[in-house]
Order: C-alpha cells, then structure tokens, then sequence
C-alpha cells in the first residue's frame, strides 16, 4: 500500500522538521475519537511517511485534551442500526493495525491526554512513548464483552510483563501516567507543557542519525 501525504484531510495534521513527521490526531471535538476518516487518514499518513525517503522518524500526537478516545461510538452506533447504508473507510481499523505493523521507521507517540481503546493499544507498536503527567489511559474491552484489539493480547505481555498486561487488558480500569511508566508502556513522563518539546528532542537524535 502506499499513499501521498497529500490525502490526509484537516482532521490530521502532518507537518515535517528535521526529518520528523509530526502526525496530530485533529478531532478535538470527539477527543479524537476514530472514525472511518480518521482511521483512513492515519492509515495513508504513515504510508506517506514510509515511502518518503526525507521523513526518518513519525512523532504522533492528539490535538486538544485527549490523546485518543478510541473508536468513534457515534459512527459505531450508526453502523449498527443501518449496516447496509454504512459507507466504510478506504482502510478502516484493520487497514491501520496492517500498516502500523508493517511500519518500517521509528514511531514516536507522545500521549498528551486521555487513550482510550485503541489509543491506548497503539502504544503496543511504538518505539519511544512518552506521556503526559496528567495523562490517563483505558482497555475498555472486558466492560464491553469483547476480546482486546489490535495485537494488544500479544505485544502488551512482552512490553509490560504477564501480570501488569492482564490488569490493564482485563479490569478495565483507567491507568494513570505514573502507573503506565511503572509498567513499561512508556518510557518517559513529562509535565504536558513539556511533552512535546520532550517527545521531539529525542525524535530528533534519532532522526539525525544516517
């Protein structure tokens, strides 16, 4: 799959510095909640940034008080009452797990509020996280009879161990900054007047490296 930067629309932002694509989730409104559209935009900016030879590490971050608030529940429900008339995206959720995972580059998140679903499973395929002091995240899975999304039930075992990875993908409990950091899920903690300076300090020593 490749895709231009070009087909990303407003509701993310991409922009470039010293071969850092900085990636903003841009739905304040619904707290970054994913929809088809956003899923799709997300999906074609880290192909863009995979097949761009100017762009050597993606910093990804959430526009306004969240971070991500997972799916859209709106659009769900929307599917669910009239499946036949739904329009899905061009990638949907699976087209973005498929490219995460395949993706070639360094991927820098900065959690900069609240993750919920997959704004907290995402953190699974990152290779820096860092996150906001007043940040929290949640698995919401067991609360809603479903199986944990996105690899999580494999990489989150490896990155946080057996029993820190059962209580954050079983309990469905909301897990603060400091208990995200004690964990593993990411690696460093700043004040969210930092988090980006921070997050894009090492997104650069990285970047800078041939």
């Amino acid at each position: 799959m490749t895709a231009d930067v070009a087909d990303t629309p407003d509701i993310l932002l991409v922009s470039d510095e010293a071969r850092v694509r900085t990636l903003t989730l841009n739905r304040p409104d619904a707290l970054n909640a994913c929809n088809e559209a956003l899923y799709d935009a997300l999906t074609n900016g880290l192909l863009a940034a995979a097949d761009d030879p100017g762009v050597a590490v993606v910093l990804l971050t959430g526009n306004g008080r969240a971070f991500c608030a997972g799916t859209d529940l709106v659009e769900m429900g929307a599917r669910v009452l009239d499946p036949d008339g739904f329009v899905e995206g061009e990638h949907g959720f699976l087209g973005l797990i498929d490219a995460l995972t395949a993706f070639p580059k360094p991927l820098v998140i900065a959690v900069n509020g609240l993750g919920l679903g997959i704004g907290a499973t995402i953190l699974g395929f990152a290779d820096l996280a860092f996150m906001s002091t007043t940040a929290k995240l949640k698995c919401p899975f067991t609360s809603l009879a479903v199986a944990p999304e996105a690899a999580s039930s494999f990489l989150f075992p490896r990155l946080l161990g057996h029993q820190a990875a059962t209580w954050m993908l079983l309990s469905s409990e909301w897990i603060s900054a400091a208990e995200a950091h004690d964990m593993g899920l990411v690696w460093k903690l700043a004040e969210p007047d930092e988090l980006m300076a921070e997050a894009r300090r090492h997104a650069e020593v990285l970047a800078a490296k041939p």
